[in-house]
């Protein structure tokens, strides 16, 4: 389906260092030209997705957008949409492909998330205006936040254009160049694939009507408050089932590769979840004789936004940590080096301490923990969270990792190597965050 393979982008290009020679091959690459000037104006590149979708670079846009055209060389479609992503650094192009005209491009499959990537097998292919294309080599990578967010900083072997994509050598794409670096030469931004894959889930919701987006199921509504979901399906006709087989509603996480299931033929159509801020998700009903274990035909795609950090209260994180249990009736201690044997240990906890200022006790507040492994998998554990006048000085509090099952998943498939990240939010704002690496 294409829409899962649209969601299946969640490899962060974060490398530190990496080489690759130029070299030429075919290209896939579109172009975006705009007719409404008096001769035709080449305007950027155009990154195929999918059939009748691209996206692009919003860098060159013109204001006027009403007479784009995307071209594969030879055959010239009209752009039906324009669609620019919260950010305003990408933007999503719906063109309407004629089916009288032979496809001259296949669009770019994207990094499976648990592909391993080597370093230097990373390229930017760049176009211009005459229909050239070359491959730059990629010299250096770094993460620095834009406007709050994570972009990569690369440093290539020659200029290249906004909108050029960011490719595996086996021609997976792993991002979009999306501006020039004002310091140094041949430095560019470039948009991360969950950057990517959000642009494009903007767009489902916003243009159910475009090729391939069309496959939501009627009478299923998701309602989104800060990282709070609500889902009901109380007004949604079921889907036929086979003999032996249960009907489920589904949450899935689209980094993940287990899945979040309920009954859905209960008298209780409605179900609640706190997630993730900056993952993607989709839900649907599918019928199974078992444990789901598929994709439904028919779904709702949303991203959670990211959130700001928690100020109510005057609230200040202190500490925020893995922390090892000490002698009975003692607090557990944070560590500076988090190994597998204490995570397997069952003496490790999260440690969390912060001050705020509050005059009455303030109950009724959501508390989440997420945690994301080196391969993007994310794990979650919900509970409560409260103010209360006799803590805000120092209100410590830890629970035991295992009583929280973040990790259960890990102790049975193993712990990879690599950077984890933890975080816990309240009602919705992001309170703390941390990372540690298991070597």
């Amino acid at each position: 389906m294409k829409k899962w393979t649209l969601l299946l982008l969640a490899a962060l290009l974060l490398v530190f260092s990496c080489s690759c020679a130029e070299e030429t091959r075919p290209s896939e690459l579109l172009d975006l030209w705009d007719y409404g000037a008096e001769s035709p104006v080449w305007v950027s590149s155009a990154v195929p997705v999918t059939e009748g979708i691209a996206v692009i670079s919003t860098v060159s846009l013109p204001d006027n957008t009403d007479q784009l055209v995307v071209s594969d060389g030879v055959n010239f479609w009209e752009v039906l949409a324009v669609i620019p992503d919260r950010d305003g650094r990408l933007a999503t192009v719906c063109f309407d492909e004629d089916e009288t005209k032979p496809c001259r491009y296949t669009a770019w499959p994207f990094l499976f998330p648990r592909d391993n990537l080597q370093v230097s097998d990373c390229i930017v292919r760049d176009a211009d205006e005459w229909g050239s294309r070359i491959n730059r080599g990629v010299l250096g990578a770094e993460e620095v936040i834009r406007n709050g967010e994570p972009c990569c900083l690369l440093t290539l072997t020659g200029p290249v254009s906004p909108g050029s994509p960011v490719l595996g050598t086996d021609g997976r794409l792993l991002g979009i160049i999306t501006a020039e670096w004002a310091e140094g030469v041949n430095r560019y931004l470039a948009e991360l694939p969950e950057t990517l894959a959000v642009s494009l889930t903007d767009a489902a919701m916003l243009l159910d009507g475009i090729p391939g987006w069309g496959e939501a199921p009627e009478g299923l509504t998701v309602t989104l408050r800060k990282n709070r979901v609500v889902i009901d399906w109380s007004e949604m006709t079921l889907p036929e089932k086979a003999e032996g087989e249960s009907l489920y509603l589904l949450l899935v996480d689209s980094g993940n590769g287990y899945f979040n299931y309920v009954p859905a033929e209960t008298n209780i159509r409605t179900v609640s979840y706190l997630l993730t801020p900056g993952r993607l998700y989709f839900t649907g009903i599918v019928a199974s004789a078992g444990m789901p274990d598929s994709v439904p035909e028919k779904y709702v795609c949303f991203s959670v936004p990211r959130v700001k950090p928690l100020t109510d209260y005057n609230f200040r994180p202190l500490v925020t940590a893995i922390a090892e249990e000490q002698e009975e009736g003692k607090a557990p201690v944070p560590v500076t080096e988090v190994t597998e044997e204490l995570l397997r240990s069952g003496r490790a906890f999260f440690y969390s301490s912060s001050t705020y200022f509050v005059t009455e006790a303030i109950e009724g507040k959501s508390l989440l923990v997420s945690l994301t492994d080196p391969q993007n998998v994310n794990y979650r554990y919900e509970s409560n969270w409260f103010y209360g006048p006799e803590y805000m000085k120092d209100d410590t509090w830890y629970i035991s990792l295992k009583d929280m099952g973040l990790f259960s998943f890990l102790e049975e498939s193993g712990y990879p190597k690599g950077i984890y990240r933890m975080a816990y939010y309240v009602d919705g704002d992001l309170a703390d965050s941390f990372e540690f690496e298991l070597k």
